[in-house]
């Protein structure tokens, strides 16, 4: 019997899908959340769907429910598809089998300890591996001619990149509240993974990229033209806020510096203004377990706030009626107060504001 079977014969919170509305699968998928995408696959009939649409569920079955998923490895590396089943087991495990999240990820530290000492460093100790498993992972992809990271988690699970080739580009950034900064962006190409919300999405939504202390990272094909807002700013001054932050504030938490930078998105966009606020209440969920979702989920209720004087406004038309210099101002406004506050609580140790509230 599958997860969902049952779906039909008891009342759910959730309602079946047709080729209008598929898509509000992705954002459940986004976080994890297989149970929600099987209620609403389960009650959905395959008349009301497209071609595509209807291979997608399949895909959905095949890969979560049957574990007979024809996926494309993109290498012909052994050690490195071991790896990534690996991984995919790990995800399934949490998301779709229902192990505890503690001894899920119990287990696949010590799973990926003994993978490191197998394959890679057999003269160091398991509690050494252990330590530096993190750094580990990145000298035995350099070996392998390749560029990733695994082992740090992306939102509640040990997550997974993995790329073939990378071109490193200077930028300028021109920041809300200043200076202009200069960074250097990494262009990552020829992925053979791109993390779990990739795999659970089967590539609909993943990561655009991210910042480190010292770079920027940009998956190259999720943008289009290098000079449209879309990389300029949800991308560049997104992760560039982020990468000031994270000298700003330094024990700041992902909800706050996520909140931080989609304030900086919506201050700086001109074009893609209405695009950015539907994509955050698309993806809004108020569960401070979801860093990215629940930043979504402010952005919007602070914003309505102040512009409408509603709690949360969830409807694009009333949105595409403000003016958008009008949501660029409040946009700033916002974060203008949240840096006051960050400042008032303590900029070198405030870890979270916005979870508070």
């Amino acid at each position: 019997m599958s997860l969902a079977a049952g779906a039909q014969n008891k009342s759910t919170a959730y309602s079946k899908v047709d080729s209008t509305n598929f898509n509000k699968l992705y954002p459940y998928a986004l976080r994890g959340n297989m149970h929600a995408v099987f209620e609403m696959l389960e009650m959905t009939e395959d008349g009301y769907l497209t071609q595509k649409q209807r291979s997608k569920k399949n895909k959905y079955y095949q890969r979560f429910l049957y574990r007979n998923d024809d996926f494309d490895y993109n290498t012909n590396d052994a050690e490195i598809v071991d790896l990534f089943k690996r991984f995919q087991n790990y995800w399934r495990s949490v998301i779709i089998e229902n192990v505890s999240q503690d001894l899920a990820d119990s287990l696949f530290r010590d799973e990926m300890n003994y993978f490191l000492k197998e394959h890679f460093k057999p003269e160091l100790s398991i509690g050494k591996i252990d330590d530096d498993c993190f750094t580990l992972f990145q000298d035995f992809f350099k070996a392998k001619n390749m560029h990733g990271i695994a082992m740090g988690k992306t939102g509640h699970l040990y997550d997974l990149y993995l790329w073939k080739d990378q071109e490193e580009v200077d930028y300028s950034i021109d920041l809300p509240e200043g200076p202009t900064i200069k960074v250097p962006v990494v262009f990552m190409r020829d992925f053979i993974s791109n993390g779990w919300a990739h795999y659970t999405t089967f590539g609909h939504s993943f990561s655009g990229g991210w910042a480190t202390a010292n770079k920027l990272f940009c998956v190259e094909e999720s943008y289009g033209p290098k000079n449209e807002e879309e990389f300029l700013i949800s991308y560049v001054s997104h992760e560039g806020q982020h990468f000031s932050d994270y000298k700003l504030f330094p024990k700041l938490k992902q909800a706050d510096l996520e909140y931080r930078a989609k304030l900086t998105e919506l201050f700086l966009a001109k074009k893609t203004t209405y695009k950015i606020i539907d994509k955050f209440i698309a993806n809004a969920k108020n569960d401070m377990s979801y860093a990215h979702a629940f930043a979504n989920h402010m952005v919007i209720k602070l914003l309505s706030k102040n512009i409408f004087d509603s709690h949360f406004e969830s409807n694009l038309e009333k949105w595409e009626q403000i003016p958008v210099n009008k949501i660029n101002r409040t946009a700033f406004k916002l974060l203008k107060e949240h840096s006051g506050k960050l400042e008032a609580l303590g900029a070198d140790s405030i870890e979270a504001y916005i979870t508070t509230l």
